[in-house]
């Protein structure tokens, strides 16, 4: 039987395609949406696949019976591997509210842009960046770039962290307008933490 449509999570998972093991347990990740650190690994039964699916927390099974995992932190995310043998949640442990997107943030965020680049839309302000093209798009750069730099002056962390979003943006707006795919930025960060 499937589980109940979750309104948090906005999809369901069929709990009978899940493979569960001999003890009636399936393994799974707590990932951080934004980071993607795996925050713990532990198992489910198909209680808890249910109780987290209907109420958008995650529930495990404690030596006392069934219990709810940090109640704070909700699952924003849920995804299952393609053979049904293990579960990943996505969650955001800062408890801060917001939509999760396919993948983490930066890559939903850059699949928006590239849909508004390839579907535009005059009223959509990321579609008047490409319309201006270059000049446009590499002027807002500098500007918010000078911006995180008074914000930092400033020592504001609510301004910096606003200031750099908006840099963040802009910048992926850029790569979308050059065609550079985010995951060759992703490459040359990690060639750099090695």
């Amino acid at each position: 039987m499937a589980a109940p449509k979750s309104p948090q999570l906005g999809q369901s998972i069929d709990i009978d395609k899940i493979r569960y093991d001999v003890r009636g347990v399936v393994p799974i990740a707590i990932q951080d949406i934004l980071n993607g650190a795996i925050l713990e690994l532990a198992g489910m039964d198909r209680e808890a696949v249910a109780k987290t699916l209907e109420t958008g927390k995650i529930w495990l099974r404690g030596e006392s019976g069934l219990e709810m995992w940090h109640p704070d932190i909700a699952v924003r995310e849920i995804g299952c591997d393609r053979r049904g043998e293990s579960l990943v949640l996505g969650v955001d442990p800062t408890g801060a509210e917001f939509a999760a997107t396919s993948g983490h943030t930066l890559a939903g965020l850059f699949e928006t842009i590239c849909d508004r680049r390839d579907r535009p839309n005059e009223k959509s302000y990321t579609c008047q960046l490409f319309a201006g093209g270059d000049n446009k798009i590499l002027k807002k750069i500098g500007e918010e770039s000078a911006e995180v730099v008074m914000a930092c002056k400033d020592d504001d962390p609510d301004a910096i962290a606003s200031e750099v979003a908006d840099l963040f943006y802009h910048t992926l707006v850029a790569l979308a307008h050059h065609r550079v795919d985010l995951r060759r930025v992703y490459q040359k960060l990690e060639e750099r933490r090695r």
